[in-house]
């Protein structure tokens, strides 16, 4: 094995996981430290590749990749190659987040409370590697690679909005248990041709239903937009409005107004409303007041991604390296037998086939 010059294979399951992985594989290109191929499937199979790609099991055990890197909790375990979990997202908010599945041979935390958690599990486990490295979708924005004025300006443009009234991001999670979007529906509603400018984005998986209630509500104002990369969005707005969503903590790295509704964890990391009725007077108090929360901002990127220096991707490819080169994931015990759900992984390698 070269280990400076390592096969890397980058397994995607939903759409908004591309974004996650190309930091990394930007990195990979500067460094000339190896090569990357992508395998999509399920829902990720839709749409376009950021490189090239393997199609079938066959070409990806002719690859013989060094390392398997999934921002997802699923990955074939009959494909070679060190397991690497990079996460969808930066922290707990909903239950799930610190299962455990049994895939992986490394866990790359983002940040202080993560790798506390995970090594806890990894402790009595003895089935997975735990390292401290960030998370690689935000290393574009700690290189600053989108200005707000700008980025803001390209926003405007693009979707055709008022460039005197301010951007309001709003993206909800999915889950019917933990979205907020039927709840703030009519709120938005009856603020959307007011003194804003809406962007509504959605999760990929969001009820259809409910998507096309907000697309109802479109004008020169509001607009829906379907962007894989939520963070280009993030950099031009002024304020996000979310609920449970992970990327609350995403959009705390641009240092702007949050306002939750009713959200489950770190509720001090913005306005956390608990009724539609309260939107209005969250959004102004916003504007007028963006600093408000500037300290429980910085306090809760220090627990959960304290790496501001935007290369988080450079440490994960540095703990890969460190691993293989010493043979670290030899010592690892046996990972459980998980035959149901290694079947179903079969299933939907062999659909992505098709």
């Amino acid at each position: 094995m070269n280990y400076a010059h390592l096969k890397y294979l980058f397994f995607v399951t939903k759409p908004y996981s591309f974004s996650i992985l190309e930091p990394i594989q930007d990195a990979i290109a500067e460094s000339n430290s190896g090569v990357v191929q992508w395998f999509s499937a399920s829902s990720a199979t839709n749409y376009s590749c950021p490189g090239d790609q393997l199609k079938s099991n066959e070409e990806v055990l002719n690859y013989d990749p060094d390392a398997v890197l999934v921002p997802g909790n699923i990955v074939p375990n009959f494909w070679p190659g060190l397991k690497v979990q990079i996460f969808h997202g930066l922290d707990e908010e909903v239950k799930g987040f610190y299962n455990i599945t049994g895939f992986f041979d490394l866990y790359c935390t983002t940040g202080p409370v993560m790798t506390e958690k995970f090594s806890a599990i990894a402790m009595q486990k003895k089935h997975f590697l735990v390292r401290e490295t960030g998370w690689p979708k935000l290393d574009p924005v700690y290189k600053n690679e989108w200005g707000f004025s700008n980025q803001k300006d390209q926003l405007i443009k693009q979707y055709k909005l008022n460039p005197e009234l301010p951007v309001i991001l709003y993206a909800p999670t999915f889950p019917p248990k933990y979205t907020s979007a039927p709840d703030l529906l009519d709120a938005i509603k009856k603020l959307k041709s007011v003194k804003y400018n809406w962007i509504i984005k959605f999760h990929s998986l969001m009820d259809e239903s409910i998507q096309e209630k907000y697309k109802q509500l479109e004008n020169e104002n509001l607009r829906v937009v379907d962007e894989l990369n939520i963070l280009p969005i993030m950099a031009g707005s002024d304020i996000m409005i979310t609920d449970t969503s992970s990327v609350a903590y995403e959009f705390l790295t641009f240092n702007r107004p949050l306002i939750t509704y009713q959200a489950l964890a770190r509720k001090d990391k913005g306005i956390n409303i608990q009724s539609p009725t309260e939107l209005s007077s969250a959004i102004e108090r916003s504007l007028n007041s963006p600093k408000e929360f500037l300290s429980n901002r910085k306090s809760c990127l220090q627990d959960i991604h304290p790496y501001s220096d935007g290369n988080s991707s450079n440490r994960i490819l540095k703990e890969i390296v460190g691993i293989l080169v010493n043979g670290l994931q030899n010592d690892l015990k046996q990972k459980p037998k998980n035959i149901l759900r290694k079947y179903q992984i079969r299933k939907i390698i062999s659909k992505s086939q098709e």
